[in-house]
């Protein structure tokens, strides 16, 4: 990636260098965070690129773009690196403090819109573990006539959250509080009995690995214990004390979880038969539960 000879450092050449280097360093997904690394170093939408392949980058520029390259192909997440991540068609201010929203988790909004909307009158819904709060603001954005609590054990995440929903313009919709697990907060005891709860706990059990990009995230928003259960039990045992009649607990867990966690709903004995869902790469990933009428 250094200038001379014929042939200019375009915006397209760059992404294609940048492409390829990565790839064999292992990053995932390597075209994409070519393009996300050169918009963020160009202050343009990914998008913009596309109009401009035949720009040339100043100097500046691609010093900028090449100091970024080199930390990603160290596997530093993209997302950290240029403090933003898309989630829902949202963009959601990203920091070390959180982990760092994938497609798969986007399940649980589209299942909390269908139950949301289904109710055809305002609901409440109880974002658990809310990280970013990508999960409970996309929910918001989308549904209109709901409030939602999101809470964290993290006052760094909180603090994100709240950010989040400042920037999307849903801080009157939208609580961001500290709390552990389903702990309700006093001052949020208004928005009893909740419509549809949402989580996505820890669920990594200690001793599995991880990507190494992955290691960079907060262990305490990864790490469940030694079967990677210690969060989702709680929940579980807890959520129907919260929710209303016909409410649904809808939860993300891992690729080998799906056995023990609909075993934990039936033994809850509160909720209807479960439904496990499928992510984008087949794996069972979702569990959506119904507490009984």
């Amino acid at each position: 990636m250094t200038t001379g000879g014929p042939e200019p450092w375009t915006a397209l050449r760059l992404v294609g260098w940048t492409q390829e280097y990565l790839a064999r360093n292992g990053v995932s997904d390597a075209r994409l965070a070519a393009e996300v690394l050169l918009a963020h170093s160009l202050r343009c939408r990914r998008i913009d690129l596309y109009a401009r392949y035949d720009y040339e980058p100043t100097g500046e520029q691609r010093e900028a773009f090449r100091e970024l390259v080199r930390r990603a192909a160290a596997h530093e997440p993209v997302a950290y690196l240029v403090g933003e991540k898309e989630f829902y068609s949202l963009r959601f201010k990203i920091t070390p403090d959180v982990l760092i929203p994938r497609p798969e988790t986007e399940i649980l909004v589209a299942e909390a819109i269908a139950h949301l909307r289904a109710l055809h009158r305002p609901g409440a819904a109880w974002d658990t573990c809310t990280g970013s709060g990508c999960v409970a603001i996309a929910t918001a954005h989308e549904v209109t006539d709901v409030q939602v609590l999101a809470t964290d054990v993290s006052a760094a995440a909180v603090a994100v959250a709240r950010d989040n929903a400042q920037t999307h313009g849903l801080a009157d919709r939208v609580r961001c509080r500290v709390a552990d697990l389903l702990a309700l907060p006093d001052d949020c005891r208004d928005l009893e009995a909740f419509d549809v709860i949402t989580g996505n706990p820890p669920y990594v059990a200690d001793a599995d690995p991880v990507a190494e990009s992955v290691r960079c995230e907060p262990q305490i928003a990864l790490r469940g214990g030694p079967g990677g259960l210690d969060f989702l039990r709680p929940i579980i045992r807890e959520a129907p004390t919260f929710l209303r009649q016909g409410g649904a607990l809808i939860l993300e867990f891992g690729y080998n979880q799906a056995d023990a966690v609909r075993d934990l709903l039936v033994a809850a004995g509160a909720f209807a038969e479960p439904r496990i869902l499928r992510d984008h790469q087949e794996i069972e990933r979702t569990a959506v539960a119904r507490l009984r009428q």
